[in-house]
């Protein structure tokens, strides 16, 4: 099953949102529009597929781009975004990324190829980079087409100069094993630069993983209100977490009781991927194009529960003065499912 086109953002999203706090998609559109820590990013995603019927080299693999769309590109290059070009492979384990300056250097008037080589999917998940290199006659030097695992994206968007200047594929792959700080999950909260110097080639390389503060007496009051139990399934067991319903990286997120709901883990994490979430008036919403993504992607065990849990409420404080406030629910919703 091919993925609807129209559902290739959530690849960006589920790579970017556990690398940074600080991270949000402004325009679902192909070129993503999004902001990861303080910068702006226009990013074209394509699936990577064959070559077609012509190719007489069954490893390669290529994405296609319009020559309107590359100007668009261009143009927000020009206007301070930082433009690039990925393609996912269709589980969204790996991306495979070009240099922008190659794909603006291409000259075709209506369609533009790029390529890359089927192969580096498996290596890339071996060796956590992997690399096609070819001749960039446009450009009069030798570029490459970067394979690396999703949870690297946001290493590499806010390192991509710097990623496609090293020297070759092993000096990659040294980065991304000596690194791994930049890009695992652990990571979340780090900020660091460093300069990364192999086969004499020196390159600085930044990265930040924000995690903004919580406070402990939100946490302690959305807790006690809801008697430490999750709003949806009634689960208790040391599980539950205050969430808050603005996201608490809004700078006008209120650290109150009726921005809270108490969630368990579970659910807490369906509300932060927008499946399933708490809406006004004790409603439950279920998001039909993220559960699209998951089925369209393999990922759907479970889905049947928890969409026939969104024909269910959820349960309100014995207080009503502090039940969730309806027009936070609805931001709730509206900056989650944007």
């Amino acid at each position: 099953m091919t993925l609807d086109h129209n559902l290739l953002f959530y690849f960006v999203r589920d790579a970017l949102a556990p690398y940074s706090e600080d991270f949000g998609i402004e325009e679902r559109s192909n070129p993503v529009k999004l902001k990861l820590n303080k910068k702006s990013y226009s990013v074209h995603i394509s699936y990577v597929h064959d070559s077609g019927e012509s190719r007489t080299n069954e490893d390669e693999v290529r994405i296609q781009i319009g020559r309107s769309l590359i100007e668009n590109q261009r143009a927000k290059q020009g206007a301070g975004s930082r433009a690039a070009f990925v393609g996912f492979f269709e589980d969204g384990k790996t991306f495979i990324a070009w240099d922008p300056r190659h794909v603006f250097s291409l000259e075709a008037q209506k369609m533009v190829s790029i390529y890359a080589r089927q192969s580096q999917e498996q290596s890339a998940e071996t060796n956590l980079a992997s690399v096609h290199r070819f001749k960039a006659r446009l450009l009069g030097e030798e570029s490459f087409a970067i394979a690396l695992p999703s949870t690297a994206f946001g290493f590499y968007l806010e390192n991509f100069e710097h990623f496609h200047k090293l020297p070759n594929e092993g000096a990659i792959v040294s980065l991304m094993q000596k690194h791994s700080g930049a890009y695992v999950d652990s990571g979340l909260g780090k900020t660091e630069t460093f300069d990364f110097d192999e086969a004499g080639k020196r390159e600085k390389f930044s990265f930040s993983r924000i995690a903004y503060p919580r406070d402990p007496k939100f946490k302690k009051a959305v807790l006690d209100a809801y008697e430490n139990t999750c709003c949806i399934c009634e689960r208790q067991l040391a599980l539950v977490q205050a969430a808050h319903i603005i996201p608490h990286a809004e700078d006008d997120s209120p650290n109150t009781v009726n921005n809270g709901l108490a969630l368990c883990i579970e659910h807490h994490r369906l509300y932060d991927d927008a499946l399933l979430l708490p809406g006004p008036r004790q409603t439950l919403v279920f998001n039909t194009d993220r559960a699209n993504f998951l089925k369209q992607t393999n990922q759907d065990k479970g889905l049947d529960a928890i969409e026939a849990r969104a024909r269910t409420e959820y349960r309100l404080p014995r207080n009503a003065t502090f039940y969730p406030r309806d027009d936070f629910l609805e931001r709730g919703l509206k900056a989650r499912l944007s």
